[in-house]
């Protein structure tokens, strides 16, 4: 059995990590003042001056030139929050091996027409990252507690978006642990 990871907590509470574990985590990446990430939200080239310190780096930007400079640099994860199909931010994010995070939060936040759209939009993103190479983390992009979502829900939303089972497992497993790794 796979170990499985959440790289996209965006909260942070004593035992939180206990509380991942409970739910079948190995381990979080929390992306708040005292977790273990930094996530920068890029709108244009100055966002590029940081220092992490060890910690994991999420680049999220709507702006996909920035995304490939992101995935040149030091950023362990990249996050396109239009999820638009460019397959030049892909390519460039597979052959620099920077996986791209899809936070389920999106979907499960949105309700009728409007879920369905992102679930369309994120569905095809996926579809083009597999075409590419590029890889991409399921997460709950949890706010809290209560939002925090299993191994297993995250592989049937995974699922809910076109990848194969074994897809979605990897997405929760195998790449956050390569991630972690760095």
């Amino acid at each position: 059995m796979p170990d499985y990871y959440d790289l996209g907590v965006r909260f942070w509470e004593d035992g939180l990590e206990k509380y991942a574990n409970s739910l079948g985590f190995k381990g979080v990446c929390s992306f708040s003042k005292e977790g273990n990430g930094v996530e920068i939200k890029a709108h244009n080239l100055n966002d590029f001056r940081f220092s992490a310190h060890g910690k994991i780096i999420l680049f999220s930007s709507e702006n996909a030139e920035l995304l490939k400079v992101a995935s040149k640099r030091e950023a362990s994860m990249l996050l396109f929050e239009r999820f638009l199909p460019d397959v030049g931010l892909v390519r460039v994010a597979a052959e620099n091996k920077k996986p791209f995070e899809i936070p389920v939060s999106i979907l499960l936040e949105r309700t009728g027409a409007n879920r369905a759209f992102m679930m369309s939009k994120i569905g095809f993103f996926l579809k083009i990252c597999n075409k590419y190479g590029a890889d991409f983390i399921l997460t709950s992009g949890a706010k809290n507690k209560l939002s925090m979502k299993s191994p297993a829900e995250l592989a049937a939303i995974g699922e809910a978006l076109g990848l194969s089972h074994d897809q979605a497992v990897k997405s929760i497993s195998m790449i956050p642990e390569y991630v972690l790794e760095r």
